[in-house]
């Protein structure tokens, strides 16, 4: 644990120096939240939700699952397979420290951001555009579960790719499809049954679908819960086990 804490403060502080990537997670769900929130449309109920006004529900749960989707598919392995290539990996394999406990510090520190962004979002959207302030007892557990589900997916691309290149490679292919199924394109409510189904046993469609559950005041489905915690279980294992050094 002792090791873990400070990998992560000196994962921390390398991010910080290159503050662009940390800047860019805080602020992308707060300019999409704003972007398509500012319609006064937005603050009316929608029979499609269920009576619920897009600003308390879709708009929020989509802004912070793309924010999520980016730091998990993309920052995250490229930010490892870069310490590959530079072969920072290969020195820290000559110490005691083992590759979990790295790949560990970059799921606390990502996380840290997240959760950081999500809850400036949360705060925006309620004194700017009128949102309803979600419970935390239902958000916080969700996007943290949401959290270790996604980003193990990372670590498996990070695991798994040689270089940074062919990671943005493996993370577009993992990207497109579960966007899709996520309803980023078209929003789920409008898809066909058969492709909704499809949504819930995906990764970033099961988050979806729970953070906005949970945003709007509503406990997530059990199957989405349960597809998010086994994405984690499944996903961590398999980086582990394959991460390499070299």
């Amino acid at each position: 644990m002792r090791t873990l804490a400070r990998l992560t403060v000196v994962e921390a502080r390398l991010m910080l120096r290159e503050a662009a990537a940390p800047l860019f997670t805080v602020l992308l769900p707060i300019v999409l939240l704003v972007a398509f929130g500012l319609p006064a449309s937005t603050r009316r109920p929608d029979p499609v939700l269920g009576g619920h006004r897009s600003i308390d529900t879709l708009i929020p749960s989509m802004s912070i699952m793309v924010a999520m989707a980016m730091v998990a598919f993309f920052m995250l392995p490229v930010v490892l397979t870069t310490y590959r290539e530079k072969g920072v990996l290969r020195r820290l394999s000559t110490t005691p420290v083992r590759p979990a406990a790295l790949l560990g510090a970059q799921l606390v520190m990502n996380a840290g951001v997240v959760l950081f962004a999500t809850l400036l979002t949360m705060l925006i959207g309620v004194a700017a555009l009128d949102m309803r302030m979600p419970d935390p007892l239902l958000v916080l557990p969700t996007l943290a579960l949401g959290i270790l589900g996604l980003f193990s997916l990372g670590l498996v691309i990070a695991a798994l790719a040689a270089t940074a290149k062919a990671a943005t490679g493996y993370a577009l292919a993992v990207w497109f499809p579960s966007a899709f199924f996520a309803g980023l394109w078209v929003p789920v409510e409008y898809l066909p049954a058969a492709l909704r189904r499809i949504g819930d046993f995906t990764p970033l469609g099961a988050f979806r679908q729970a953070i906005q559950a949970a945003w709007s005041g509503e406990p997530p489905h059990a199957l989405h819960l349960l597809v998010l915690a086994a994405t984690f279980v499944a996903a961590s294992t398999l980086a582990v086990r394959t991460f390499r050094t070299t």
